[in-house]
C-alpha cells in the first residue's frame, strides 16, 4: 500500500502539476475526515513528537495563508497554501492509518517504490520510445535523465535519497531476499544519478551514504555494501559511457552493452549483499571507543585537508560558481566538475528581496515577480532554488523560522525513532527514512524540491512512517473532537477545488481556442473567472480569448482586472499595452509597454524588439 502510494506521486509527472497534487489533496483530507468521522481512525494515539511535526506544518500552513494579506498575487499565494495543506495532509493521513504493527512495513514499501522508480528512470533511456519524452517547461532536454519527475534535478535528488535507503534498509535486512534486492536496486539508482547530470546529486549521495553508514546498527555491513553498490554503478556507468547515443540520450545504439553491464552490476551488488549475510558481518561491532576515534580521526583529516588546500582551491572555485555560464562539451558528465552556474544570482536575489521586506516577505510563491524585476540574468525562474532562501524572500523571518520548524521537527522524530529502536529491522527502517531525509534537507537548500511534490513526499512520508514507530495505544476521541476534525478536513479540501477547477477550466478554454471554438473558450474561460475569481490568469485567459474574436475594449478591460490581482506581473501589462496598440491608443500603449519593461527589463521580448521594429 506505502508503495503504490509513493508510485501514485511520483509517476504522474512527480504529482508537480497543479492539477493532479491538488486532486490527491482533495482524496486525502476526504479519507482523513470520513476515517475519522466513522471512528476508523486514527488507528493509534500519535507521540507528542509526531504532533509536533504536524503542528508545525500546521502553522507553516496558516502563515502562508496569512500572507495572503500583503501578497503580490493571491492566486499563487493559495496555490502554496494548497501545497503546504497537501503535505500536511500526506502527514496527517501516515500517522493516522499505520501504528506501530505496521511502520516497518511501511517503511519498506516506501524505500521499494523509491528503488522502483529509479530503475524506471533508467529504462526511459534505454527503451525511449515505452516512455514519455524528457521535457521541462516545454524544453527538450534529451541528455539529461528526467523521467518521471520533468526534471533531472528532482531525479538526482530522488536517485540520492534512494541510495541512503537501500544502504541502510540492505544492511539490517534478515531476509535474504529482500536485502538482495534492497541492494542489488542501489546501482540502478547510482546510473540514474549519473544520467540526470546533477551535481547536486553528487551532494546527496556523499550525505547519504555518510549517513547510512554513520547511523547504521551494522556499520561495517553497510560500509561493505556502500562499496558494493559503487562498484556495481561504476560497472554501469562506465558501460554508458562507452555509448555515446545513451549518454547524450539521442539514441538506443549500445542499449545491448549496456543491459549487460548493468547485470553485472545489479549481480555485484546482491553477491555482496548475500556475502555479508553469508560471513555474519551484520553480527561485527564497533566498539564506541573505536567508533570515536575513527570520528575524530576523519573529522581531522578533513580539517587538515582543507587548512592544506582550501587556501588554493577555494578562490577558483567562488569564481567560477559566480559564472552563470556552464562550459559545454560533448561529455554531458564534464559539467559534474564545474560549478558555475546561475545559483550565485538566484540566491542573491532571494537575499536582496528579504532585506525588502524582512518581516512579511511578499507573499507565498511571488519570488519570481521580484527576480524578474531585480534579477541579474534574463533566466525565466519561478523560485529561489533554496528553500531556506525562498522563505526568506517570500514570507520573511517568520516564514523561515517556521520551515526550520518542520524541517526541525521532522528531523527530531527521525532521530527519536532510530534512538528508541531495540530490534536490527527497527534499527534499519528508521535509519533508512532518517538518511533519505538528510539528503533531502541538502537537496531542497539548494534547488526547489519542495515544490517537486513527490521527493517532498517521500521526504516527509518517511517521517510521517517513522513517528508512528512512537505511537501509543487506540485514542478515545470525543463526538465534538471528531466533529472539529472533519471541519478542519472539509476546510482543507475546499481550499484545493478553486485553483484545480480554474486550472482545468483554462486549459480547457486555451484547446477550444486552437480548435477555432471561440464561443466555448470563452465560456471555459468564464467558468474560470467564477472558480477563482482572485486569479489573474483566468481573466488573462478570457482577455486573450476575447482579443482574438475583435473585441478589444473587453479584453483590456479584462488585462485591467489581472493586473489589478498581480500588478508586478509583466505579462500582463504586456499583453495591455499590445491590445491598446490593436485600437490605437497609442499613449496609452507606451505607457503601459514602459512600465511592463520596468517590470521584467532582461526579457527576450524587450531585448529583441530593437531588431525587429528596425531601431
Amino acid at each position: 500500500m506505502a508503495a503504490a502510494f509513493l508510485l501514485a506521486y511520483a509517476l504522474p509527472g512527480g504529482a508537480f502539476d497543479v492539477v493532479t497534487r491538488q486532486q490527491y489533496a482533495i482524496v486525502i483530507w476526504w479519507v482523513l475526515g470520513v476515517g475519522v468521522a466513522v471512528g476508523l481512525l486514527p488507528r493509534a494515539r500519535p507521540g507528542r513528537l509526531a504532533l509536533l511535526l504536524l503542528g508545525a506544518l500546521a502553522a507553516y500552513a496558516a502563515f502562508t495563508a496569512l500572507s495572503l494579506a500583503w501578497s503580490d498575487s493571491s492566486e499563487r499565494t493559495t496555490a502554496e497554501v494548497a501545497r503546504v495543506l497537501g503535505y500536511l495532509g500526506v502527514v496527517g493521513l501516515i500517522v493516522s492509518v499505520l501504528d506501530r504493527s505496521t511502520w516497518r512495513a511501511a517503511a519498506m514499501g516506501l524505500g521499494f517504490a523509491a528503488l522502483v522508480v529509479c530503475g524506471l528512470g533508467v529504462a526511459s533511456r534505454l527503451a525511449p520510445s515505452a516512455f514519455p519524452s524528457n521535457a521541462f517547461n516545454g524544453l527538450s532536454v534529451a541528455n539529461r535523465l528526467s523521467y518521471p519527475f520533468g526534471y533531472w534535478n528532482a531525479v538526482g535528488a530522488w536517485a540520492s535519497m534512494s541510495i541512503a535507503i537501500g544502504l541502510a534498509w540492505s544492511a539490517h535486512e534478515r531476509s535474504r531476499v529482500r536485502r538482495a534486492v534492497a541492494l542489488g536496486l542501489v546501482p540502478l539508482a547510482g546510473l540514474a544519478a549519473y544520467l540526470s547530470y546533477s551535481r547536486a546529486s553528487v551532494a546527496g549521495i556523499a550525505v547519504g551514504v555518510i549517513a547510512a553508514v554513520a547511523l547504521s546498527r551494522n556499520r561495517l555491513t553497510a560500509a561493505l555494501h556502500a562499496v558494493g553498490a559503487a562498484a556495481g554503478a561504476a560497472i554501469a556507468i562506465l558501460a554508458v559511457r562507452a555509448a555515446p547515443a545513451i549518454a547524450n540520450g539521442t539514441g538506443t545504439r549500445g542499449v545491448a552493452g549496456v543491459l549487460g553491464a548493468i547485470a553485472v552490476g545489479v549481480a555485484v551488488a546482491v553477491a555482496v549483499a548475500l556475502g555479508t549475510f553469508l560471513a555474519g558481518i551484520d553480527r561485527a561491532r564497533t566498539s564506541r571507543v573505536v567508533g570515536r576515534r575513527l570520528a575524530v580521526t576523519g573529522i581531522a583529516l578533513v580539517v587538515i585537508a582543507g587548512a592544506v588546500f582550501g587556501p588554493l582551491l577555494a578562490p577558483k572555485a567562488w569564481h567560477e560558481f559566480r559564472n552563470p555560464v556552464v562550459q559545454s562539451n560533448a561529455d554531458p558528465a564534464s559539467r559534474l566538475t564545474q560549478l558555475g552556474g546561475s545559483r550565485y544570482f538566484y540566491w542573491q536575489a532571494a537575499v536582496d528581496a528579504f532585506r525588502a521586506k524582512p518581516i512579511t516577505g511578499s507573499g507565498a510563491g511571488t519570488f519570481e515577480f521580484w527576480w524578474d524585476q531585480h534579477g541579474s540574468t534574463g533566466d525565466f525562474i519561478r523560485n529561489a532554488h533554496s528553500l531556506e532562501l525562498e522563505n526568506m524572500a517570500e514570507l520573511g523571518i517568520p516564514g523561515l523560522v517556521l520551515i526550520l520548524a518542520v524541517m526541525a521537527s521532522a528531523v527530531r522524530v527521525l532521530a527519536r525513532a532510530r534512538r528508541s529502536a531495540r530490534r536490527t529491522a527497527t534499527a534499519g527502517a528508521a535509519t533508512a527514512m532518517l538518511a533519505a531525509f538528510l539528503v533531502y534537507l541538502v537537496q531542497a537548500s539548494v534547488d526547489w524540491m519542495w515544490q517537486s511534490t513527490a521527493v517532498t513526499v517521500l521526504a516527509l512520508g518517511g517521517a510521517g512512517v517513522a513517528a508512528t514507530r512512537l505511537s501509543r495505544g487506540r485514542p478515545r476521541i470525543r463526538w465534538y473532537g471528531r466533529g472539529a476534525f472533519v471541519l478542519i478536513c472539509a476546510c482543507a479540501g475546499l481550499v484545493q477545488l478553486p485553483g484545480l477547477r480554474a486550472t482545468v477550466e483554462i486549459r480547457r478554454s486555451q484547446s477550444a481556442e486552437r480548435a477555432g471554438n471561440a464561443n466555448l473558450a470563452y465560456s471555459w474561460a468564464s467558468d474560470a473567472v467564477s472558480a477563482e475569481p482572485w486569479a489573474a490568469s483566468a481573466y488573462e485567459q478570457r482577455g486573450l480569448v476575447l482579443e482574438s474574436a475583435g473585441r478589444l475594449s473587453a479584453a483590456a478591460a479584462d488585462f485591467e482586472r489581472a493586473i489589478a490581482r498581480e500588478p508586478r506581473n509583466f505579462a500582463h501589462w504586456l499583453l495591455l499595452a499590445r491590445v491598446e496598440t490593436e485600437s490605437g491608443q497609442i499613449a496609452a500603449a507606451t505607457r503601459d509597454y514602459q512600465r511592463a519593461r520596468q517590470l521584467r527589463p532582461r526579457a527576450g521580448v524587450f531585448s529583441y524588439a530593437p531588431y525587429f521594429s528596425g531601431a
